[in-house]
């Protein structure tokens, strides 16, 4: 190899290794900052300053670009968790998320405030959205919760209303939000649940406007877990000690024709096991403890149609002479 040539090689050589030092321009937009200590992209990088990034983001849910708006906002929280306006933004993008009809996402979002930023100024405001929405789910509207598909969501709601009950219980939807939940556990017929509900209502807020008609229900559902007469009458006796206590309570009350109705029902039911039970004891050949039970159905409920079966059963045991008179 000649001299000229020899050069030439070394010098390319050179220029390659130049080359492979040098930053390349695909990494020329990261930056490090000794703020976060950490290497950036401007391009996806907040405002300097969390009330720069605010007038970004306002910017954006001013003219409805929603989408490029809670990306903003999301932006602001993760930079600045701690400033006085995250709270803020992180409520703008719940309702950015409202306004692109996507309800779960919104709900995350105001969740998300109402735990992490329970002393702000917003706190309020993002309850009182939950629990709109969960009032919307309630009443029968159809929300975008899952995908594309727009689907009935009462599960939804209880979860919504509940939240708002842990969150707020004494806030303004608080009781309501427990009325709620007894609501909705009646319309899915878990009368166990419902009824917890409704007593809450009664036992927690007891100046509330509801009170009278959780106290029905509570009666109600007591009502609904006893229609079948059975041996074991405990869910039937308690459910007409609370219709008596609350027609006692409640003489004016426009469920008073419904509570009288109900409260006849469960003492037909208890007269009638009562008057299954004797009937046992008299097949059982235990013609003492039938007359017990055909007595109790004379004493508890002398004008129904089971007191005048008792007594003509009992008249029979007495002219048998199986029982004294």
């Amino acid at each position: 190899m000649d001299r000229r040539r020899f050069i030439i090689l070394f010098l390319g050589l050179e220029l390659l290794a130049l080359e492979a030092i040098q930053p390349r321009h695909a990494y020329g937009a990261w930056i490090w900052t000794p703020q976060t200590r950490r290497w950036v992209n401007p391009k996806y990088a907040a405002k300097d300053t969390p009330s720069a990034q605010m007038e970004w983001a306002v910017g954006f849910f001013e003219s409805k670009d929603y989408p490029r708006a809670v990306r903003e906002f999301r932006r602001l929280v993760q930079a600045f968790p701690r400033s006085e306006l995250a709270p803020e933004a992180q409520y703008l993008a719940g309702v950015s998320y409202e306004l692109m009809d996507q309800a779960s996402e919104a709900l995350a979002a105001y969740k998300k405030l109402v735990e992490i930023y329970p002393f702000s100024a917003r706190f309020k405001d993002a309850i009182e959205r939950e629990f709109a929405l969960a009032e919307a789910l309630f009443s029968g509207k159809r929300l975008k919760l899952i995908g594309p598909v727009k689907v009935p969501a009462l599960d939804k709601a209880i979860e919504i209303y509940q939240h708002v009950v842990d969150q707020a219980p004494y806030g303004e939807y608080g009781a309501l939000a427990q009325f709620r939940l007894g609501e909705c556990t009646i319309r899915q017929e878990r009368f166990e649940e419902a009824n917890r509900a409704f007593q809450r209502v009664v036992d927690e807020y007891p100046t509330s406007p509801l009170l009278e008609e959780a106290k029905f229900n509570v009666a109600f559902c007591a009502h609904k877990l006893s229609r079948k007469p059975s041996y074991d009458q405990s869910a039937t006796e308690e459910a007409i000690n609370w219709f008596e206590e609350f027609i006692n309570s409640h003489p004016n009350s426009p469920l008073l024709p419904e509570a009288e109705r109900s409260l006849s029902q469960l003492r037909g039911f208890k007269a009638q096991a009562l008057l299954q039970a004797a009937d046992f004891y008299k097949v059982q050949r235990k013609p003492e403890s039938a007359a017990i039970y055909y007595r109790q159905v004379l004493h508890d409920f002398p004008d129904s149609a089971e007191a005048v079966q008792a007594l003509a059963k009992l008249s029979e045991l007495e002219k048998s002479g199986a029982i004294k008179r």
